[in-house]
């Protein structure tokens, strides 16, 4: 298109080369999510495989509350969905309660039919990204990035003792301001610092005495309604901006029903390399539009539907290329051959 139709004018190869260079991937716009209080949606993830250590753990079961930021980090031997549920119902709803939300990606522990049920009895709502693309869990891939970095600078040599470590760096980071809060995780949950250490030795951060537990409720609930509002406020702040900063890069030409797309393939099999494997597969034909990031797709040729996001997906110009080759039964079709 760029070079044999009219508008393309037969220019030569390095005036190709940059007109080439020009167009950028789609990109979806940002989709943030906003949420009022604390526990209301929170999500899951799984780190791992990492070195088994001498308690034979080798995995982590993050759990995170999206307004508050507060997050846990759970040290498990498998990644079995009885496992994953006991400690996330055992540990964290036990302890704070059921959240209305659980956000997480496709794995087959969160999407066994023991995990289902456990949402079902609760009551939660359970929702999943969308497939290969793990943006759309932002809140703990972030936090397993500066986890990984953070146990990477105290493990032993053979690290094997990661999994004691958690507890001290989860404190470090509760204890730490939230860029998109404005406030440490603790404060947001307690209204208050937390004491550490060196405010034990240093004498410092006292904490004020009261004289009875209805006045120190009383204050409590005073502090924390004005962290609550302080934080939605941040929160708000800190999505526009970052809504600003991605759109800006965002290129977005929507598909319609029965338009024919490509989808990045990602998937690894086992025996095929994949520095071989071809980048996209399909043609797939577009059966609904589900959201301004989410499509249901078929293959031409039949089968199940699968829901994409958007990122993932380039438009198929088979009907363009199949006209300027014809007569021949070989298909150009976005870069592919069929």
């Amino acid at each position: 298109m760029l070079h044999n139709m009219v508008t393309g004018g037969h220019l030569g190869v390095q005036k190709l080369q940059g007109k080439v260079k020009d167009p950028r991937n789609p990109q979806a716009p940002l989709c943030p999510s906003f949420v009022s209080r604390p526990y209301e949606r929170v999500a899951l993830d799984i780190l791992g495989p990492l070195p088994e250590t001498r308690d034979k753990n080798r995995y982590i079961l993050v759990v995170g509350d999206y307004f508050s930021k507060w997050t846990e980090a759970f040290a498990l031997p498998n990644q079995e969905a009885q496992s994953v549920a006991k400690v996330f119902v055992e540990e964290w709803v036990c302890r704070y309660g059921v959240p209305r939300s659980l956000h997480s990606d496709q794995g087959r522990n969160f999407e066994s039919l023991l995990f289902q049920e456990v949402c079902r009895l609760l009551e939660i709502n359970k929702t999943r990204t969308s497939p290969y693309h793990p943006q759309s869990d932002g809140l703990v891939e972030c936090f397993n990035r500066t986890l990984l970095a953070m146990l990477s600078l105290f493990v032993d040599e053979n690290q094997n003792n990661w999994d004691s470590l958690l507890p001290y760096v989860m404190m470090e980071y509760r204890s730490s301001v939230h860029a998109t809060t404005g406030f440490t995780p603790y404060k947001v949950m307690f209204g208050r610092e937390m004491v550490l250490p060196v405010d034990v030795m240093l004498n410092v951060n006292l904490e004020e005495a009261f004289d009875s537990p209805k006045e120190y409720v009383q204050r409590m609930a005073e502090t924390l309604s004005t962290v609550v509002g302080a934080v939605q406020q941040h929160q708000l702040q800190a999505s526009s901006r970052q809504k600003k900063y991605f759109d800006f890069r965002a290129q977005v030409q929507y598909y319609v029903e029965g338009e024919l797309v490509w989808v990045r393939n990602k998937a690894r099999k086992k025996g095929v390399c994949f520095m071989l494997q071809r980048t996209y597969k399909g043609p797939f034909k577009v059966i609904e539009r589900l959201s301004d990031v989410l499509y249901q797709i078929q293959p031409i040729k039949g089968g199940k539907t699968v829901v994409v996001h958007y990122n993932r997906l380039k438009p198929c110009v088979s009907q363009f290329v199949s006209e300027r080759l014809e007569g021949s039964n070989v298909i150009w079709c976005s870069g592919d051959l069929l």
